[in-house]
Order: structure tokens, then sequence, then C-alpha cells
């Protein structure tokens, strides 16, 4: 947490970032997210960096390069202000951005659960690290977060060894 508090420390003195929480890898995953870090944002953010560039999901070939040129992890932490984000949004997905926008005269009506049904409905599909972050990375910094175990927990053969290593064995297992 004390990495979350230096990102809002950041970013209360440059509210135009946002910062992601970048982690240090070990292994070249094919299937994470993953930044270069740039310069350092300056001496009062020495330990926060420009986000030089943002790969989603690369090839296995350039997840080793990336992991033998010590990029980071994209963790899917970020912090920034609202604002920030919704500004992000509204330039790289901008009719995502106006469909929402016109949702919020019946935000707390009766109407609002059947009108946003009806809007996830019928909008498209929309990846924000791909069409967000890959697209506008502007104004993006990172925080590499060093000492302390991470995983994108999004499938289950990770989840199995995250249970395996913790020795935790679950009802649903087999023993």
């Amino acid at each position: 947490m004390c990495h979350v508090d230096m990102a809002f420390d950041a970013i209360r003195l440059r509210p135009e970032l946002t910062v992601l929480l970048g982690i240090a890898a070990n292994s070249a995953e094919s299937s994470y997210g993953w930044i270069e870090p740039g310069q350092p944002l300056g001496a009062e953010h020495a330990q926060i960096f420009e986000l030089h560039q943002f790969w989603e999901k690369p090839a296995p070939e350039m997840a080793r390069r990336l992991l033998d040129r010590a990029c980071l992890w994209n963790s899917f932490v970020m912090v920034a202000r609202l604002s920030t984000l919704l500004g992000l949004i509204l330039k790289t997905v901008p009719d995502l951005f106006r469909s929402f926008a016109r949702m919020s005269p019946i935000l707390l009506t009766s109407s609002e659960e059947r009108s946003i049904d009806r809007l996830y409905a019928s909008i498209g599909h929309a990846d924000f690290s791909r069409d967000v972050l890959v697209r506008r990375p502007i104004n993006l910094a990172v925080l590499p977060v060093q000492g302390c175990e991470w995983s994108d927990l999004g499938e289950p053969d990770r989840v199995v060894e995250l249970l395996r290593r913790q020795r935790i064995q679950p009802r649903w297992s087999a023993a």
C-alpha cells in the first residue's frame, strides 16, 4: 500500500497523470500487459517514471525481450483523478464515453436498471488496455513495485498454482 500512497502523492502534484503500478517481472508472460519505464518524472518523484511504451499481451518472443530489458508487468492497479480517466476514455473511445454520458439523467430513477441493461446490450466491446492505454500513452507514468508477490489470477491454472504454493487445499480439489 505504500506504493499506492506514493502514486496518490504524485497525482496530487501532477493531476494530469495516471500512475500505473508495474510489477517486477520474473518470467516472460505473454498473457500480461508490459510496461517499459522511461525517464524519472523528476526529483520529487524519483521512483516514478514516464511510461516509455506499453505492450498488451505481446507474442512470446517479445515477452522474452521485454523481460531481458527489465520491463514491468502491468498490474492494472492505477491511480488517477476521475476527470483524468474520463478524459482518456473520451479521447480514445469517444462513442463509448458519449453512450454512458447520455445515461446521466436516468441514474437514480426507476428506469435506470432497464436503461443500463439496454445500453450494455447495444455497445461494442472495448478493451481498456488496448483501446485506451496503448492508444493514448500521454501522461501515463509507472511506479515499479518490488518485494511483493503478484499474479494475474485471471486464468484457472494461476489460481491453482497460487493455492499450491500457499499449501491451501480447497474442498473442491482431489485429496
